[in-house]
């Protein structure tokens, strides 16, 4: 078993919940720690699918692009300014 310190207010505050609730405060506390850690791990699982979101995200179906990208650069923006 780990040692955790807390100022008094946080105690009291826990002391008070854990009353409420009607279980100990260790139990209170598991809780807690657990809810914490299940929502990392939910908040890490969506940033990964976020950041695997982006790729393709340029696909243009283009196969010439790294050779002809400021022709197609001038056709986009004279199409945005001269239409």
């Amino acid at each position: 078993m780990k040692t955790v310190q807390l100022d008094s207010s946080q105690f009291d505050a826990l002391a008070e919940e854990s009353k409420r609730r009607q279980i100990s405060i260790d139990e209170l506390l598991g809780n807690l720690v657990k809810q914490y850690l299940d929502e990392l791990s939910i908040l890490s699982r969506r940033s990964e699918a976020d950041l695997m979101s982006i790729i393709g995200l340029g696909d243009s179906g283009l196969s010439d692009v790294s050779e002809n990208h400021d022709k197609y650069l001038g056709e986009i923006i004279a199409n945005e300014h001269f239409r």
